[in-house]
């Protein structure tokens, strides 16, 4: 029913009015995209002190802002608006509470609404990749966010296992003391592209199982992904979004 009033919207919009959407589109996956960048390089430099840790936690509201915005725009089911915005305002409150209260179960309740989240998010956005229509930059600035948001969330994962079973973690050359999260960041991307340096490694056996999970993962997305996308083409002339 969704699909049937999309285009029957799109036969009644203007060209100009057509145009006007794919812009804004393509302006809120570019935001979306620059949020998840800005995020991942401010980790490492801020992670240390106080007030760098409440700019990453700012930082990482924003991103979950213009993942909501962006949802909400390239999948057109508004019926997930609600549990979207309440989840997001949840993680949030639970990210800012382990952040002054830094207990294991705050910290671990704060990361599983945040693999909710994220997973949402990606679920919603994978399935927008698959509607018919063309290549547009916001479709492939889409892809490449939803690529950084699946590190985020087995991130979020990583953070959860460390959590729950200090220790799950180790970093092989020069590492003392708890784990840092921008490790467990580094080694959820490093796990996801497949690189492998094993300079920080997963010890427990569940740890290992989902960094082989996340590796699966890495490998079948672009695979999945540039499938779904070439069977969606359908060039300029039936351009909807």
């Amino acid at each position: 029913m969704a699909q049937v009033t999309e285009e029957r919207r799109a036969r009644a919009d203007t060209p100009e009015e057509r145009e006007a959407r794919r812009k804004r589109h393509d302006r809120r996956a570019l935001s979306l995209l620059v949020s998840l960048v800005l995020f991942l390089v401010l980790l490492p430099i801020l992670e240390m002190s106080e007030l760098g840790s409440l700019i990453l936690i700012l930082s990482l509201y924003a991103m979950l802002v213009m993942a909501l915005l962006h949802f909400a725009t390239y999948t057109g089911e508004t019926k997930w608006n609600v549990p979207v915005i309440l989840l997001a305002g949840t993680s949030m409150a639970f990210i800012l509470l382990a952040h002054f209260v830094p207990t294991s179960p705050l910290v671990a309740t704060s990361q599983c609404l945040l693999i909710l989240f994220f997973g949402l998010i990606a679920a919603g956005l994978f399935m927008g990749l698959g509607r018919p229509g063309s290549i547009t930059a916001g479709r492939l600035f889409t892809s490449v966010s939803l690529y950084l948001i699946l590190g985020m969330l087995w991130f979020a994962g990583y953070r959860l296992i460390e959590a729950l079973q200090p220790g799950s973690f180790e970093v092989v050359r020069g590492g003392t003391g708890p784990i840092s999260s921008s490790s467990l960041l580094y080694l959820s991307y490093a796990t996801l592209t497949t690189l492998g340096y094993g300079d920080v490694v997963p010890v427990t056996p569940f740890a290992r199982i989902i960094a082989i999970l996340e590796s699966a993962t890495g490998i079948l997305y672009i695979a999945i992904t540039v499938a779904r996308l070439v069977s969606a083409y359908q060039g300029p002339r039936d351009r909807n979004v």
